[in-house]
């Protein structure tokens, strides 16, 4: 209770502040009043009247003052407090907007702050598990195999489909490292992206020479198809290519053996450059797809890591476009969209885009 009737520095200043202001108020009164006016009159009752109302008029701002002092400071120092806890990693205390008056605005701010900072804390827990956890279940194989290559004796044959296997989980946990760290990379804003003309058919092509061999194994065929005129994006050519090999490496790793994959590219309605990967698979179930871009989201068992295709989402945002996905029964279909830039505009002047944090 002793506390509450102290004013702190802060309440003791407004508190001042108030009580100046009066008689400052009953001073000025009196001077042009009394002085100027009661006193030519010889009119002392003047006086009295004016002092006793500048007393009155001091102590009714001195207990307003103190007053709406302790409500500024008890706000203020709920804020304090709050932001003590926010930095002790505890984001559940909220300031309640209603009851601050004056500091509604900064408290919602706050409020908003705490959210966003409580959303980016639950995300990094969240990532730190699932990456722990694809980590872990390659490394437990290897090691794994290791122990019955030390232990046992296994046949030629045996050795061999041990060797192929241990050979695949490096070849994943590889990939997984690869996805993580560009994922680091998008997060800390430390990817570096140069906007250019960027030929999608040409990079069909590179792509379609470079997953024939892959597709040709899983029993697939891979079709290319270009439209007759350059499409041109505005986009940087390596992430493009990255994308490509994601959306390419998803379709042949996610269907049945056997399933036509093709590849487009072309011009939009909008103009937009689109390149398209499709497939002939099962498709993709709607519950399904409306998670399929969230990081370490899977939809079947068959394998990987749910990173690719948040990796080129966030990718394609980072150059001005978007990945979006149509499926039905027997159809699949990834549309990359891009700015379009003309075969004969000159090369934008544009400075290497930095990915955004």
């Amino acid at each position: 209770m002793k506390r509450r009737l102290r004013p702190s520095r802060f309440g003791g200043r407004i508190a001042l502040t108030t009580v100046g202001i009066a008689l400052g108020t009953a001073a000025v009164i009196y001077v042009y009043v009394v002085a100027i006016g009661g006193a030519g009159s010889g009119d002392g009752g003047v006086k009295a009247e004016i002092v006793v109302g500048g007393v009155i008029a001091a102590a009714l701002a001195l207990a307003a003052g103190i007053y709406y002092a302790n409500v500024a400071a008890t706000n203020v120092r709920r804020l304090q407090d709050a932001a003590r806890k926010v930095a002790d990693g505890n984001f559940e205390t909220t300031i309640p907007v209603a009851s601050v008056g004056q500091l509604a605005p900064l408290a919602r701010t706050f409020n908003e702050m705490q959210r966003r900072l409580a959303e980016l804390d639950i995300a990094r827990k969240v990532f730190i598990a699932n990456a722990s956890h694809e980590l872990r279940t390659p490394i437990f194989s290897l090691g794994g195999f290791v122990e019955l290559l030390e232990e046992e004796d296994p046949s030629p044959a045996e050795r061999e489909e041990f060797v192929r296997t241990m050979r695949r989980q490096i070849d994943r946990l590889t990939k997984l490292t690869t996805d993580l760290l560009d994922l680091s990379q998008l997060d800390a804003g430390a990817m570096v992206m140069t906007a250019g003309r960027v030929d999608l058919g040409e990079l069909a092509r590179e792509a379609a020479r470079e997953f024939g061999p892959r597709a040709e194994a899983h029993g697939s065929r891979l079709q290319l198809r270009t439209a007759e005129r350059p499409v041109i994006a505005l986009a940087d050519r390596e992430r493009v290519r990255q994308i490509i090999r994601i959306l390419l490496d998803n379709a042949l790793t996610h269907t049945p053996e056997g399933t036509e994959v093709s590849v487009t590219a072309n011009s939009s309605s909008r103009h937009r450059a689109e390149l398209i990967v499709s497939d002939q698979g099962p498709g993709i179930p709607q519950r399904v797809q409306g998670r399929i871009f969230e990081r370490f989201y899977t939809g079947d068992t068959s394998g990987g890591s749910g990173l690719g295709l948040a990796i080129a989402s966030e990718l394609a945002q980072r150059m001005d476009g978007r990945i979006t996905i149509s499926s039905s029964r027997r159809f699949t279909a990834f549309t990359l969209e891009l700015p379009q830039t003309r075969v004969g505009d000159a090369p934008p002047g544009r400075a290497p885009v930095k990915a955004a944090q």
